[in-house]
């Protein structure tokens, strides 16, 4: 019996600490894509990626950061990190958008022969078909647009969203640790079909959001 209350108060701490670090992780996300120096920003996105959480957060910072070095012309260090996350990252992140700047800076980096490769491997059918195999296990999904400290900042973006003609936008609210985090999210989609729809809608308005679901 004690070795089992133990097990599961270790559990439980487990999970604690996990659900911590993703809380932590998406407040210094939003604040890296709010900050407009590339350098500051970068600093914050190696903090996530520091971290080692594997959270979604954690994958897109490393994209973002990817993003950062392919833009000052570090080709062959963005290369790196775009191949990290196109292959490792969960499936449901990645996008015909993250491949082809993967591939691009390949091309930059004068990377031929490993272009040939990954091209074969992105697109090929088994990886399409390991991409919805594991869309399918969630079974709930929204779009995340923010995590803030503060609510006055979420009731901003939430605002802003719904001027740019977004409708059905919430802010969610999880106590961590004794703080507060707001989340501004979209209402629920019952597939990962009808979530992608909307966050290519959403693409052509240039609005950042991370695909979440559970």
């Amino acid at each position: 019996m004690r070795t089992l209350i133990k097990t599961t108060a270790i559990l439980v701490c487990a999970i604690n600490i996990l659900f911590s670090q993703t809380t932590d992780s998406a407040v210094l996300y939003q604040e890296a894509l709010n900050t407009i120096n590339a350098d500051k920003a970068s600093k914050i996105y190696d903090k996530i990626i520091q971290s080692n959480n594997k959270s979604d957060y954690y994958w897109l910072s490393i994209l973002k950061k990817a993003e950062i070095n392919y833009a000052i012309g570090s080709y062959i260090s963005a290369s790196s990190l775009f191949k990290e996350f196109n292959m490792e990252a969960p499936k449901y992140l990645i996008s015909d958008d993250s491949k082809d700047l993967f591939f691009k800076s390949l091309t930059a980096a004068g990377k031929m022969d490993s272009l040939k490769v990954y091209q074969k491997k992105l697109n090929s059918s088994a990886f399409s078909k390991e991409a919805k195999t594991i869309a399918k296990k969630n079974k709930v999904w929204f779009l995340q647009f923010g995590a803030y400290s503060k609510k006055e900042s979420a009731d901003i973006l939430k605002q802003s969203l719904i001027e740019d003609g977004l409708a059905d936008i919430q802010v969610s609210q999880v106590m961590n640790r004794g703080k507060m985090i707001y989340y501004v999210r979209s209402n629920n989609f019952k597939s990962s079909t009808l979530v992608e729809k909307q966050a290519n809608k959403l693409k052509k308005k240039d609005i950042d959001f991370i695909i979440s679901g559970y």
